[in-house]
């Protein structure tokens, strides 16, 4: 590593690797929980640090390690009443609570099988010996011995990388060991330290992180020994990419460090907040998020029709006012559709759109997939706009105020004949009036009112179905468990409890169908947090103790093994046998829902190759795709039309090569290789 006196911007700065983990600008944050000794001689409360350091989500646990007599003059360990007070406080605690060599080699076993990183600050030579032997990975250097040259040389020696904490130390003094260790091309990052317990907000200097940084182009970091959490989230900030904290059970025990120690729950606050920060301050985008969209078609406003307008006038200023909701053309646009000929009637109210601006109107022209049965989402008031589209199948999404409302009869008998040759699908709502529709909730009240709204949308998907061919009609639902919380609910959820409420349901002639959920699913405009039907099996389990089916939302399910860390398409395959319903949209990492295909991280060619032989019903669920025109379903068609096709190539050149593999084979083997990829294999013997 290089590491000189300069100035160094942010891309300048050196990395450095401590075990696996790779430690620098743009890398996570390498969090230590340190243990140090507040264990207070105990291995037992050592190991229960480790484990709360574990549930924290820290990267590194770090302990301290002392030789007394290499440390101190004997006359200070003999004659200890005829030195300083400070001496006769610490020197005590540091011989009740130090802990031999084979005991912190038992905690750095304990720490590497709880999958966490092992480091320990040695305070002379013979400990540093002492860890070296154990294997220790990298060690941290106390502000104590910045400037002990003889210690640094031995670490230097090691080839580890160094952590050296900066408190009690001037410049010219950082400077000179900086000097020190790139002469023995050592790898290391500077801890920004103010060694006072506690020190006080206004003295802790953080602005000192930068000039670090730009000063010596290595990483920097922060050892805190301040009150609470905020400075260290603050330092992330400024960029230290390390943060270390004192850890402990219980502030008021003997010892030095337990005072400014952070509490488990303080811990558990400090890690998330840093891992929030790090995901509040990624690179810039010039994207809104799902939330935002949905509040933009709410709150925002569009062009329409002040006064009527008659096909082939010419628009005017006057005829044009600006009103929600936000899906119409935007009120920026305004003179650039004054001058225009009106393509269509408008009345009173009517949105205007980006079509209204073009010279010319095209009919767009939209060709199916020749796969499954597709639709397209539909709600009451407009389903016939979708009937030219020539799908075998609509989806009805339901908001509550539609599960009150009596059939439009009238219509439907219209469209008779139309919906006659396609199958039913129906969404169920998602909000009750001002709260969320959750069949597991903790609380009984939201539970019963969401059993009773399902109970109308079977209902009413079942006069509905009289219209629509003889394929039994299928309830989209979503099961709930949301929270706002980051990680768990106040309770856990009651399985028994949500099967038996949907034992009671009257189905009539319909089927539900379950939909896998998003870790992170937006509620209200805003984020929430999904707790259940995110795991393949939580699926499984529901559909063999119920009977009843999946709706598999493929950028749900992108977002939730992602989060999970599993595989997508064999997440895929599991929940296959159980689909009767498929939600096609592309998907950004976890938390981008629904956006259009082609513009995310979905494997479409992966998933038309595990489902080629799908006959059931699918839509394009496009966040907002049925606005306008239904437009950005319809572009969606277009793209799956295309990535079908290269499935089936994709399928067709894996056959051929299987097929050729097989000819180059001796006749016993191409005959194994065929009964293998038919599930023909005969046992030994037989």
């Amino acid at each position: 590593m290089t590491a000189h006196t300069g100035s160094f911007a942010g891309n300048d700065i050196a990395s450095i690797t401590i075990d696996h983990h790779v430690v620098g600008p743009s890398e996570p944050v390498f969090i230590i929980a340190e243990i140090g000794i507040n264990h207070n001689g105990s291995i037992e409360k050592a190991k229960e640090l480790i484990d709360i350091a574990k549930k924290a989500g820290v990267n590194a646990v770090k302990f301290q390690k002392r030789d007394l007599k290499s440390i101190y003059q004997n006359e200070i360990l003999t004659n200890l009443k005829n030195f300083e007070q400070g001496f006769q406080y610490i020197i005590p605690i540091l011989q009740d609570y130090e802990l031999s060599p084979d005991q912190i080699f038992e905690l750095k076993e304990y720490t590497e099988e709880a999958g966490l990183t092992f480091l320990c600050t040695p305070f002379d030579i013979v400990s540093a010996l002492q860890l070296e032997e154990m294997g220790t990975p990298c060690y941290k250097v106390s502000s104590a011995d910045l400037t002990n040259f003889e210690l640094l040389e031995y670490l230097a020696d090691f080839s580890k990388p160094l952590l050296l904490s900066t408190g009690m130390s001037y410049e010219y003094e950082i400077q000179k060991t900086v000097d020190f260790l790139v002469e023995r091309k050592s790898s290391f990052a500077l801890l920004h330290c103010v060694s006072c317990y506690p020190v006080d907000p206004r003295d802790a200097n953080l602005g000192r992180i930068r000039s670090l940084m730009s000063h010596y182009g290595v990483p920097v970091g922060y050892s805190g020994h301040d009150v609470g959490t905020a400075l260290s989230v603050i330092a992330t900030s400024l960029g230290a990419t390390i943060i270390e904290k004192h850890i402990t059970t219980d502030k008021s025990l003997r010892g030095p460090d337990h005072k400014v120690s952070l509490l488990p729950q303080e811990l558990y606050r400090l890690v998330a907040s840093i891992r929030e920060s790090e995901q509040a301050t990624l690179e810039p985008q010039d994207e809104l998020l799902q939330g935002e969209l949905l509040n933009k078609m709410i709150f925002r406003k569009s062009i329409v029709a002040k006064s009527p307008i008659k096909l082939g006038e010419e628009i005017t200023r006057e005829q044009l006012t600006v009103k929600s909701p936000g899906t119409g053309l935007s009120p920026q646009k305004l003179y650039e559709l004054v001058g225009k000929i009106a393509k269509r009637n408008l009345a009173v109210d009517d949105l205007f759109q980006e079509s209204d601006l073009l010279e010319t109107t095209e009919t767009r022209i939209v060709e199916m997939p020749n796969w499954g049965q597709g639709g397209i989402v539909v709600r009451y008031h407009d389903f016939e706009t979708a009937l030219p589209f020539q799908t075998q199948s609509l989806e009805f999404h339901f908001t509550y105020q539609d599960t009150l409302l009596e059939l439009p009869r009238e219509k439907l008998e219209k469209y008779r004949f139309e919906l006659q040759r396609k199958s039913l699908r129906v969404h169920c709502c998602e909000y009750i009036g001002e709260n969320l529709f959750d069949l597991c909730s903790q609380y009984p009240d939201i539970r019963a009112r969401s059993v009773e709204t399902l109970q109308q949308v079977i209902n009413r998907t079942s006069e509905l179905s009289e219209y629509f061919n003889d394929e039994t009609p299928l309830i989209v639902f979503n099961v709930g468990a949301m929270s706002l919380a980051k990680d768990v609910r106040d309770t856990e959820i009651d399985v028994p409890e949500f099967y038996r409420l949907i034992g009671e349901l009257d189905l009539k002639n319909t089927k539900l169908m379950a939909q896998n959920m998003p870790p992170n699913p937006w509620y209200f405009g805003g984020q929430w947090k999904g707790h259940y039907f995110l795991e393949a099996q939580e699926l499984i389990d529901f559909c063999e103790a119920t009977g009843q089916y999946i709706c598999l939302d493929l950028s749900h399910a992108s977002m939730a093994c992602l989060h999970m860390k599993e595989d997508y398409l064999s997440y895929l395959a599991q929940l296959k046998p159980y689909t009767r319903h498929i939600h096609i949209a592309d998907a950004k990492g976890a938390e981008g829902e629904g956006t259009q295909i082609g513009t995310g991280d979905v494997d479409f060619v992966g998933f038309f190759q595990i489902f080629s032989d799908y006959t059931g019903t699918w839509i394009p669920e496009i966040w907002q795709g049925h606005i306008n025109n239904h437009e950005g379903a319809l572009e969606a068609l277009g793209h799956l039309s295309k990535l079908l096709q290269e499935s089936k190539k994709s399928l067709f050149l894996d056959s051929t090569n299987r097929k050729t593999e097989d000819a180059l084979l001796p006749s016993s083997e191409s005959t194994t290789a065929k009964n293998r990829e038919t599930g023909n294999i005969q046992p030994r013997g037989s």
